[in-house]
């Protein structure tokens, strides 16, 4: 079941406003015409019962002039008296007045009963009340008094004048306001439109609302984000579509030396294998790039414990560390967490403990740290292996830039996925006495300023 609270359904802005404002407007003015008609009425009614009753005093009971003893002109409200017997006979007055027709319900004090009456078809409005008739003090009469019943609403014939008049000026003024205000917000609206349609979209130039400022700034950075993810991704595709036929053309040339005979199986089988291997592995290192733009983009990001996600990592590839008969060593506080994802912190634990493992020289050393100090998390991958060339350096984090037997990715990603999570990686060489003995990719996250 709906809310009576829900918004209605998107539409036009303009119409809505139009139609809310407007009828809010119209909607308010109806209610103060229908207040000042019922007050106008109201006081009408009662000026006209106050009438009748002090015009009922001036009647003479014995039959005289109804006006006997009033000072001042004649109103302009047509009246009409009549002065009856109990039984109705008439005494004085006015024939056409209807008498009263229940004398049994006027009070012997002579406090007047109202009521409608007719005269002669028109409805009027009427008092009677009991008085001692003048020339028998014994015997009681009744003495009625009536105006028409269109002087209580004659207020209807004023109403155009004297209330709508200034209301309605009023109403079209406040109307005219409303209806300005929205054409001005439709025309800022289309500025901003306009702006958002723009090829370039430059917030400094925009001159709408200040409340869509915000908006078109938010919009303005999606903008420019698109199009750097749309052109690293053009570029990207490039590198991997080129990467990708390398492996492939390789092969094909070794599969047709095979089926010609000009090399023995024994030896282009094994080679045949490397290079699917190392297409396997560029098809790998592709799929976690594009799981880690998916986990990117949901960016919900959580607690996690950097030693559960490592010692899954190590588990992987524990056979990759038998293999090569590595010393390794997982160290660090169980409890220690950072801000991250645990499947994007798991794919960065693998890619630098498999680039660790391969150049770590056998039965060399490796292993896993976990440290926090100050307001600074770290995670530290070392190995034994001969250290990083200058020359490597300003391309080690470049997409296909490859070492030696890697594919130019694992590091690349690397780099992304914790700045990703908020942290920075660095990868530098761990010198002892004026010797490299290895390498250290260090993984911080800064919980303070």
């Amino acid at each position: 079941m709906k809310s009576p609270l829900q918004p209605p359904r998107a539409g036009s802005l303009r119409h809505f406003l139009l139609l809310w404002l407007l009828g809010g407007l119209w909607l308010l003015i109806a209610c103060i015409v229908l207040v000042h008609l019922v007050g106008g009425l109201i006081t009408l009614a009662r000026e006209q019962d106050a009438r009748l009753v002090a015009k009922l005093g001036r009647i003479d009971a014995a039959g005289g002039d109804e006006m006997q003893g009033v000072q001042g002109p004649v109103p302009p409200v047509p009246s009409f008296y009549r002065v009856s017997a109990i039984d109705g006979s008439l005494i004085a007055g006015d024939r056409m007045l209807e008498a009263f027709p229940w004398t049994a319900t006027l009070p012997e004090s002579g406090d007047p009963r109202f009521y409608v009456s007719q005269r002669s078809g028109t409805s009027v409005r009427a008092v009677a009340a009991l008085r001692k008739d003048a020339h028998d003090p014994d015997r009681k009469v009744v003495v009625q008094f009536a105006e028409p019943m269109r002087a209580r609403f004659e207020l209807w014939d004023e109403l155009p004048g004297q209330l709508l008049g200034w209301i309605g000026v009023a109403a079209v003024g406040m109307s005219l306001v409303v209806i300005s205000g929205v054409a001005m917000t439709s025309r800022w609206l289309e500025r901003a439109r306009q702006a958002l349609d723009a090829p370039q979209l430059d917030v400094g130039l925009y001159d709408g609302p200040s409340e869509l400022r915000p908006a078109m700034a938010r919009m303005h950075e999606l903008h420019l984000r698109q199009r750097e993810w749309v052109e690293e991704q053009r570029r990207f595709l490039a590198d991997a579509s080129h990467q990708l036929r390398t492996p492939m053309s390789v092969l094909r040339t070794q599969l047709q030396s095979a089926i010609a005979g000009d090399v023995p199986a024994s030896e282009i089988l094994p080679q045949m294998l490397h290079t699917v291997d190392r297409a396997t592995d560029m098809a790998n290192q592709l799929l976690s790039l594009s799981k880690l733009e998916q986990i990117k983009r949901a960016g919900r990001l959580q607690t996690v414990l950097l030693h559960a996600v490592a010692l899954d990592a190590v588990m992987e590839l524990a056979p990759l560390v038998a293999a090569k008969r590595l010393d390794f060593a997982l160290e660090g506080d169980d409890g220690l967490g950072a801000t991250g994802d645990p499947l994007m912190l798991g794919e960065l634990l693998r890619n630098l403990l498999a680039n660790a493992i391969h150049h770590t020289p056998d039965g060399g050393r490796l292993g896993i740290l976990m440290r926090a100090y100050a307001a600074t998390i770290e995670l530290v991958v070392w190995d034994g292996g001969p250290g990083l060339d200058d020359a490597l350096r300003p391309r080690l984090f470049q997409a296909f830039s490859a070492t030696k037997g890697g594919v130019g990715l694992g590091l690349s990603i690397c780099r992304q996925i914790a700045e990703a999570m908020g942290a920075t990686m660095e990868i530098h060489n761990r010198v002892d006495g004026g010797r490299v003995i290895g390498v250290d990719a260090v993984v911080r996250w800064s919980q303070g300023p």
